[in-house]
């Protein structure tokens, strides 16, 4: 390879310019195995878990009041609807801590009939993330889900 100086030149050029497109093709791979790997899955974790917890977790629900030592978060990755992120409180019967925390982020109580449990939403924003907040009495389990807007 000591012969011809444009050929070496050449050469060295294509030997990086094949590293490029693989590191490239294996970073493109990553991305899309990333994103397309939890589409239309729940993911459940905890605290403990700070991957999922410090990436999946929204500020509000994190921020949330602990009405029970005994929780865990689930996130539903939204496919075709949106994503909602949710705290579970086991143990609880009292949810009035979640009011008044909803109350003091300006979400106002829904009045309509909801399906299972309170909706919360801001009415004079309609574009913001609407709150859930729901009782399993039996279970003694209640869930503050924050479900997010498009």
């Amino acid at each position: 390879m000591t012969g011809n100086p444009v050929f070496c030149v050449v050469l060295r050029s294509l030997k990086w310019v094949a590293l490029f497109i693989v590191a490239l093709g294996l970073v493109l791979f990553f991305f899309l195995w990333l994103m397309l790997s939890g589409v239309g899955e729940t993911t459940v974790y905890s605290e403990r878990n700070l991957w999922d917890y410090h990436t999946l977790t929204q500020d509000a629900i994190a921020q949330a009041p602990r009405i029970s030592p005994t929780y865990h978060f689930e996130f539903h990755n939204g496919d075709g609807y949106p994503s909602s992120n949710s705290i579970i409180f086991e143990h609880a019967s009292n949810a009035g801590a979640l009011r008044d925390y909803l109350r003091s982020m300006g979400y106002q109580q829904d009045t309509r009939p909801a399906w299972d449990g309170e909706r919360w939403s801001k009415p004079d924003v309609p574009q913001s993330d609407m709150f859930a907040i729901s009782e399993d009495v039996q279970n003694k389990q209640i869930t503050l889900t924050q479900t997010l807007s498009w």
